[in-house]
């Protein structure tokens, strides 16, 4: 394997990343809307190399959740955010924002279908980075068939399960 220059200076940066005030001003004017808007944080594919590089990433992911869910906990709109993480590419995993728009139906509700709640997973450290997830409140879906899980916090925004039919801010 080739060895990679500059990693050190490339992890500094990424815990340095600040995206979430973009999306809190987003999140916070009326006037604006999201069709499922995302943020990814490893586009290079860093994650698909070892797993102590996947979890970098999704720190600093669910990093900017935590930012995110404490800035616009008093915001007036309805909202969904969530995480999509897809098993075999890291390059793949974002942070989506959902609201009313004129192009999709809202609110994105899961398909019961295609996920089951839980983490149901063959690879042992996402199962337990999702099962960590999970003992601070947080929801998962996956889905073996579409090799993804669907992360989110019930009491931020407007819940993605059927099944929880209230919502919450």
């Amino acid at each position: 394997m080739k060895k990679r220059r500059g990693i050190k200076r490339y992890y500094k940066k990424l815990h340095q990343c600040n995206e979430w005030d973009y999306w809190c001003n987003i999140l916070s004017d009326i006037s604006e809307w999201c069709n499922y808007a995302h943020q990814h944080f490893d586009w290079i594919g860093y994650g698909d190399i070892c797993w102590k590089e996947r979890k970098e990433h999704l720190d600093i992911l669910f990093k900017h959740f935590l930012m995110i869910e404490h800035h616009i906990k008093n915001v007036e709109r309805p909202f969904q955010m969530f995480a999509i993480l897809h098993l075999n590419d890291s390059g793949q995993d974002a942070l989506y924002f959902h609201t009313p728009n004129p192009y999709t139906e809202y609110p994105y509700i899961i398909p019961q279908m295609a996920y089951k709640i839980g983490c149901q997973l063959q690879y042992p450290p996402l199962s337990k980075y999702l099962e960590m997830l999970m003992g601070q409140g947080y929801t998962i879906f996956t889905s073996e068939e579409r090799q993804s899980c669907i992360v989110f916090k019930e009491n931020v925004g407007e819940t993605l399960n059927r099944n929880n039919s209230t919502t919450t801010r």
